[in-house]
């Protein structure tokens, strides 16, 4: 480990030279040195307090996305970069990515290159992010790059987001049923248990099995709860394991009958345009796939478009390489063949991602219209079964009298 992971962490607030309230989070040996190093950033420290827990903050997606489009805006202005760079740092939701911003902006005023400063920080700027922005300067066309970047980014997030909204409500419906059904199972059956001892009589087999699973569930739940959160607690120290257990489960999900088609319409929908982006920024098609894996948020396509940068690169064209994958519907695939053709693949691809997006809203729907009547028919059986199960030794009592 470094010493900069090592040292203490201190949060502060100030006031900078221009008189500005600012706050932040700095690491040193101790106060003192803290404080000298936000003297010598121009820092009127007011406030300094040791953090004695200190976990990693977290950059949502979403607030690089609207600082990307606020950095394209202020450029197109006409703003410098060093300048813009200042003011969007000025106006960030979170300390973590003001601290990041400032940070980039100080490598950037010792001389470096924007899109060196930014692979400086790796978990918060892909390679799409740094490929597009090396583009944008090597050509002195940033400002029109970053704007093509944030619309990029944007899609991208909104595919996420059409993807997570069409789960939701399953996944929470299925959430708070399993917490029913277990509250069930773990309270309700055990009462009816003493009344059904009382009776002296065998139960029949449907109450046996609710029994059977609510003792089962009582005996073994707490380990099991146990066990959940010790691994959830561990899998992210074994990432070679989590990477096994990812590819595993996102090659299943892409298997299954409903849930498969939606994903891959939203991976092959970001492919098309983050690499429809990149080409038409001027990077050449082998480097341009480098990025675009990084970019698919899928283990599996990712190493797919790995093994196709691999082709390409030794003089296989894309469409023919994308063909043997199997992974990408035939009309993206006659798409690439014919921008390959006509030297306009940036344009073609830009209009796949389009009808891919079309292709999504069409399945997010119908799956929402279906998912809804089949929750309700499954949870409704699940219950209704317990139910049935509980009261049939009574009801067999009843005929008996």
């Amino acid at each position: 480990m470094t010493a900069r992971k090592t040292s203490p962490s201190f949060a502060w607030q100030g006031r900078n030279a221009q008189g500005q309230t600012e706050k932040g989070r700095i690491n040193a040996v101790n106060a003192e040195l803290a404080r000298a190093q936000l003297r010598r950033q121009g820092i009127k420290v007011a406030t300094l307090q040791r953090l004695w827990w200190n976990p990693e903050p977290r950059i949502r997606t979403r607030d690089v996305t609207q600082m990307t489009r606020q950095l394209s805006a202020l450029l197109h202005a006409g703003i410098p970069l060093l300048q813009a760079l200042h003011m969007v740092s000025n106006s960030q939701p979170t300390a973590a990515l003001t601290a990041v911003i400032r940070a980039i902006q100080k490598d950037v005023e010792a001389g470096q290159a924007l899109h060196v400063a930014l692979a400086k920080h790796p978990k918060h700027f892909s390679g799409l992010y740094i490929s597009m922005v090396q583009a944008g300067e090597s050509a002195g066309i940033l400002d029109t790059l970053m704007d093509r970047l944030a619309n990029t980014l944007e899609k991208n997030e909104a595919l996420r987001s059409r993807v997570r909204s069409a789960l939701m409500y399953p996944s929470a419906v299925m959430f708070i049923a399993t917490g029913v059904l277990t509250m069930i199972l773990v309270f309700v059956v055990p009462a009816f248990q003493d009344v059904f001892k009382a009776f002296g009589a065998d139960l029949p087999w449907p109450t046996q099995v609710v029994v059977a699973m609510s003792e089962g569930l009582s005996q073994a739940g707490p380990l099991a709860l146990f066990m959940v959160c010790a691994g959830g607690w561990f899998w992210p120290k074994l990432s070679a394991q989590e990477s096994r257990a990812r590819l595993w489960l996102n090659r299943h999900l892409l298997n299954m009958p409903l849930l498969g088609r939606l994903i891959q319409s939203a991976v092959v929908a970001r492919w098309a345009q983050t690499l429809s982006a990149l080409l038409a920024a001027g990077v050449p098609l082998t480097e341009a796939l480098g990025p675009v894996a990084q970019a698919c948020d899928h283990l599996v396509f990712e190493r797919t478009t790995l093994e196709l940068q691999r082709q390409v690169g030794q003089g296989s064209s894309l469409s023919e390489a994308m063909a043997q994958t199997a992974r990408f519907p035939p009309m993206i695939v006659q798409l690439c063949h014919t921008g390959e053709e006509t030297g306009s693949m940036d344009t073609l691809l830009a209009r796949a991602g389009k009808l891919m997006e079309t292709e999504l809203d069409d399945q997010v729907n119908g799956l929402s219209s279906l998912l809804e009547p089949l929750i309700i028919v499954v949870l409704g059986g699940l219950i209704g079964g317990i139910l049935v199960a509980m009261y049939l030794p009574i009801f067999r009592m009843g005929q008996v009298f």
